[in-house]
């Protein structure tokens, strides 16, 4: 499945987290590090989980493998608090 990042979230660094803003439920959510770095590859446009994986991974010191189960556990907060949103085929992403 694809995913694709909600048009308008902000993300700034605060102390050991990031903030991400969220327009569709307009509110802000902390987020670890994994989370960031997925919603910047995401900035790029529609990826899967192995995209991801494979534009991190030219990044950090991680095989595909290890990240692959990191980016799988970060889908469903990022998804519940409106910063990322599944593209199916037929259908265009929220703003």
């Amino acid at each position: 499945m694809r995913r694709v990042r909600t048009s308008g979230v902000l993300v700034e660094p605060v102390g050991h987290l990031w903030a991400a803003f969220s327009p569709i439920c307009g509110e802000t959510a902390l987020i670890n590090d994994e989370s960031a770095a997925i919603l910047e590859v995401l900035e790029n446009g529609p990826c899967d989980t192995g995209e991801v994986c494979s534009a991190l991974a030219k990044h950090i010191d991680l095989d595909t493998k290890s990240l692959q189960e990191v980016i799988e556990a970060s889908w469903p907060r990022l998804i519940e608090v409106g910063l990322v949103q599944e593209q199916r085929s037929s259908q265009t992403p929220r703003k």
